[in-house]
């Protein structure tokens, strides 16, 4: 399932191919959508909402192609105009079977496959439908000083309404804090040295924790540059700031090395290996309770007591 920082990544590699352009054909290939016809419109924007991907178009009631990717999911794009301004018959890179929605410009054409889910929907009745989100991490709100207070004390508040709730079950539930996933869960809470099962209460910096996992998100928004890939993802760089929540502080992605020897997570997928941090043996367990999936867990039992 996708992190928030992907969605960030996805809305900004398509938002210059979608954004502001005239759609010539759409198929949307799920039964219930089989008959919806957007030719004729212009999409809106393009935006990102926690793990969902909200495209908005002009149609006579405003609409909303909703979608969320899962486990499989993704979005590619595909040119139907070479250089010369001659049509050119796009190649998919997976099977068309796949494709569950196809968006049509003059010049592109953008593939939804695999998609977990997807709805089409009045604009109107979007903040009702993702209303059970809680505060999205990479809202761009939180760069407004007044709105981060607010964001993380509502955050804050919704993980503090089940106070006897494991931490590490807490931070995956989108109902209280939206966008992040099994991977930053992890690692935000080997860096802040704490043991996934005790319950939230007892984390002593609740507000420092969020901005801590909300720094490791933000510092992987970062899009690729022309020519070259995105970055990869990573967690490891850190510096230590005795200021900074739990005593790390991100580094911002102008400042991060690319180097492909260094591994990007601290415990994260590393059962085979050992902590980055201490070199202890990473525990990994299936976590869960009876409010979600149950998600795999990867834990460090010597950094995190």
């Amino acid at each position: 399932m996708p992190e928030g920082d992907s969605l960030v990544r996805l809305a900004d590699r398509l938002r210059p191919v979608l954004e502001g352009q005239e759609l010539v054909r759409t198929d949307f290939r799920v039964p219930r959508l089989a008959t919806l016809d957007l030719a004729g419109t212009t999409v809106l924007s393009v935006r990102p909402r926690a793990k969902y991907l909200l495209l908005e178009v002009d149609a006579a009631e405003g609409l909303t192609v909703l979608s969320h990717l899962k486990m499989e999911g993704r979005w590619e794009t595909y040119t139907r105009v070479d250089g010369a301004g001659s049509p050119v018959t796009p190649r998919w890179r997976h099977p068309g079977w796949q494709a569950r929605c196809v968006l049509e410009t003059a010049r592109h054409q953008v593939v939804g496959f695999q998609l977990g889910l997807l709805e089409v929907l009045p604009t109107a009745e979007v903040p009702e439908r993702l209303g059970f989100l809680g505060p999205d991490l990479l809202d761009p709100e939180w760069e407004a000083p007044d709105r981060a207070g607010e964001l993380r004390a509502e955050a804050v508040r919704r993980l503090l309404a089940d106070p006897d709730r494991p931490i590490g079950l807490a931070l995956l539930d989108q109902r209280l804090l939206s966008g992040i996933g099994n991977i930053y869960r992890c690692e935000a809470l080997l860096l802040a040295r704490l043991d996934p099962h005790r319950p939230v209460s007892s984390v002593p910096d609740l507000p420092g924790l969020v901005d801590l996992a909300r720094d490791l998100m933000r510092a992987n928004t970062a899009p690729a540059l022309p020519g070259r890939p995105a970055p990869r993802r990573t967690t490891t760089s850190v510096v230590p700031d005795d200021g900074a929540p739990y005593g790390v502080r991100v580094t911002l992605p102008t400042a991060r090395p690319e180097r492909r020897s260094t591994p990007p997570y601290w415990v994260y997928g590393r059962q085979r290996e050992s902590c980055l941090r201490c070199g202890g043996p990473v525990s990994m367990e299936a976590f869960g309770d009876t409010s979600g999936e149950a998600r795999t867990l990867y834990w460090c039992r010597r950094c995190q007591q």
